[in-house]
């Protein structure tokens, strides 16, 4: 039986699975569990449809990393709950355990290995996340100034501080990577730990975006080098600051540059390509759940008859930076942990 057909039959049986888990959950840790009445059961079943939707795609990519690192951002996320330590480790057994019952004994072993895999994974990590502006880390003292600025809702003192660093010879490249990048993943670890609201994440995204735009006089002045770039995120993907950011740099590298933005249309994308017969193209992919989509997208613009034949296509997010070679699996040309990166491999792959 192959990975497809096992995830479908999974696929086909969320529902039950969900709730015979969350039933043995509630029998194991009443305690924990009953103060939150019917609601909180039906939004357990929810998630433990949304585990399983984690699970069958990591068993269609033969990739457990893809569930290992669902698992340890779930034990962050209950951390920042409040959830005593034993609420994931005994889900997860109660998933196995149901798996077992329920499906053929090849399906459930094959599925519970990848679960076997998160939950021994589990107990070699503390949870804990430390913070993406350490003190000794570039431009440190400006990042933490511009971050507290926007989590007090001050977007306009935040703008000020960063064109007044511009002023003083900080290179918009280090504000790039060392204050707009670090404090949007700190953010990102912030809500993710329940320390800030959606509302304050939503805002502070917002205001680096348009602060971003305040730069652009200076961006877009760059001498041309003949080059072009497209860059995009992949279908689904909503997190796009971050593909944002290495468009600029593209541009700031002299690369005539066209951003596409967030869940473009994989025709949109192609027919981008071969309008402005692009040399690179730059596809972001954030969360792990979008792989098979990055994988289509890419054989679909390989595929195109109007592709210049000479097309490099790179990758980048976080779903990379957690398994470094996965931009080989997916079709890529390469992988970028950062803008940098991205201009250096760019660079490299086309001269």
């Amino acid at each position: 039986m192959t990975a497809e057909e096992i995830a479908k039959i999974i696929e086909e049986k969320t529902q039950i699975i969900a709730q015979l888990s969350v039933e043995r959950q509630y029998a194991l840790q009443p305690d924990i569990w009953e103060r939150y009445g019917q609601k909180g059961r039906e939004l357990s079943i929810r998630d433990i449809g949304q585990h399983l939707v984690y699970l069958t795609q990591a068993i269609k990519a033969d990739d457990s990393a893809i569930f290992v690192n669902y698992a340890l951002w779930l034990k962050e996320l209950f951390a920042g709950l409040g959830f005593p330590d034993s609420v994931l480790p005994v889900m997860l057994q109660c998933m196995q355990e149901v798996l077992e019952e329920i499906l053929p004994e090849r399906i459930s072993i094959s599925a519970n290995e990848y679960i076997q895999a998160a939950s021994d994974k589990l107990n070699l990590t503390s949870g804990k996340e430390e913070t993406f502006i350490p003190h000794d880390s570039p431009h440190a003292e400006l990042a933490g100034n511009y971050l507290k600025l926007l989590l007090q809702s001050n977007r306009n003192d935040a703008a000020k501080l960063i064109m007044d660093a511009v002023e003083k010879g900080v290179s918009i490249q280090d504000i790039y990577m060392n204050v707009f990048q670090a404090s949007q993943y700190e953010i990102g670890r912030l809500w993710h730990t329940k320390q800030v609201s959606v509302a304050q994440e939503h805002f502070c995204s917002a205001a680096t975006e348009r602060i971003m735009s305040q730069l652009y006089g200076r961006i877009f002045t760059t001498k041309r080098i003949k080059k072009t770039y497209v860059g995009t995120c992949v279908g689904g993907e909503l997190h796009q600051i971050g593909a944002r950011m290495v468009a600029d740099f593209f541009e700031m590298e002299g690369y005539d540059t066209y951003y596409m933005g967030a869940n473009t249309p994989a025709q949109s994308i192609s027919d981008a390509i071969a309008e402005h017969n692009a040399d690179i193209l730059g596809i972001s992919c954030t969360m792990s759940f979008h792989r098979s989509a990055l994988e289509d997208l890419i054989k679909s613009v390989r595929a195109s008859a109007d592709t210049p034949p000479n097309l490099k296509i790179i990758v980048g997010g976080y779903s990379f930076i957690k398994k470094p070679d996965l931009w080989k699996e997916v079709g890529a040309d390469g992988m970028a942990k950062n803008a940098q990166e991205a201009i250096e491999l760019a660079n490299r792959l086309v001269s």
